[in-house]
């Protein structure tokens, strides 16, 4: 049996502007998504079965498909069951893994397999279940996940870069990056406070697409990153926080969630990734665990409890 193991992530800076190739800050978490390999004995076709196991345990998906060989091109080519369950998780995974045997012919070429992913965190968190499915299969087929991605779900790779490296990430584009290591002192003043739903991140691509963004603004978030990832002051890294999320709120016309829900908290407050949903960076003390809870919000998660 095979096994791999990407690591979920969380953008810290660069939002949207990553997508002109702003520098921007993305880092692993401890949490990611398993996947294991099973070569299955001689059946009376080939076949991939596959299952996706929640964090609970539960299985939220169970899919089958078919390998088929082309007699003229000798290419696999994989087709779904259509008696499985959830078409449209099925013909997702369809579509990546035929993506990945076009990338290695190689690819699926003469087995059976059964496939079982499992996830260390809840779907709804927004910390990449997509990104590491695309890192695990990548590693898997042996193929370029970056090129995989790109075929598949899109976007700026950042997450990609994360999954395969499985450490901090300093970002512009998948030929543009660098791994890093973020530790800033003031880390146990750090909290990371999921809003109780998930944001379609492509959705917020394409609203972001339609926006003319200005180099003066790209060239302004890579600085305030650059200043972020050097910054020992606690009190300078929320004015840092701040700028940010002025310059993106004015760009993607949106007011920063601080504003919409937490006007009355008294530290800095930071959207990740796709703003409205998922979790947000915040800064505070040991009342703020109490604070969010207090207003229904739940989840609040010590920097060193999530990040690697």
């Amino acid at each position: 049996m095979n096994k791999f193991f990407s690591h979920g992530k969380l953008l810290i800076t660069g939002e949207y502007v990553v997508l002109d190739q702003a520098l921007s800050l993305a880092i692993p978490t401890l949490l990611g998504q398993h996947m294991h390999v099973k070569e299955l004995d001689k059946l009376d076709a080939r076949v991939v079965l596959w299952r996706s196991i929640s964090v609970d345990g539960n299985c939220w998906y169970e899919g089958k498909f078919t390998i088929q060989k082309d007699p003229l091109s000798g290419i696999n080519t994989l087709t779904f069951d259509s008696n499985s369950q959830n078409h449209d998780i099925g013909n997702m995974l369809l579509h990546i893994l035929n993506k990945a045997i076009e990338l290695n012919p190689n690819f699926l070429s003469d087995k059976s397999y059964y496939i079982e992913t499992q996830l260390d965190f809840d779907r709804s968190w927004g910390l990449g279940s997509s990104s590491t499915l695309i890192c695990n299969i990548a590693k898997w087929a042996e193929v370029d996940a970056f090129e995989l991605s790109k075929v598949s779900f899109g976007g700026s790779g950042y997450d990609i870069a994360v999954g395969m490296l499985g450490g901090d990430v300093l970002y512009r584009s998948p030929s543009m990056w660098e791994g890093y290591v973020f530790n800033p002192p003031f880390k146990e003043q750090l909290f990371f406070v999921h809003l109780n739903k998930k944001q379609d991140s492509r959705e917020g691509i394409n609203t972001y697409r339609k926006k003319e963004v200005s180099k003066k603004i790209v060239d302004s978030i890579s600085s305030i990153t650059e200043k972020m990832i050097s910054c020992k002051d606690f009190n300078e890294f929320q004015k840092l926080i701040e700028e940010h999320e002025r310059i993106i709120a004015n760009v993607i016309e949106k007011n920063p969630i601080k504003l919409n829900l937490f006007s009355d908290y008294p530290y800095a407050i930071k959207s990740l990734g796709a703003w409205g949903g998922d979790f947000i960076l915040v800064c505070g003390d040991n009342g703020t665990p109490e604070y969010f809870k207090s207003k229904g919000y739940n989840t609040v998660i010590t920097y060193k409890d999530l990040i690697i």
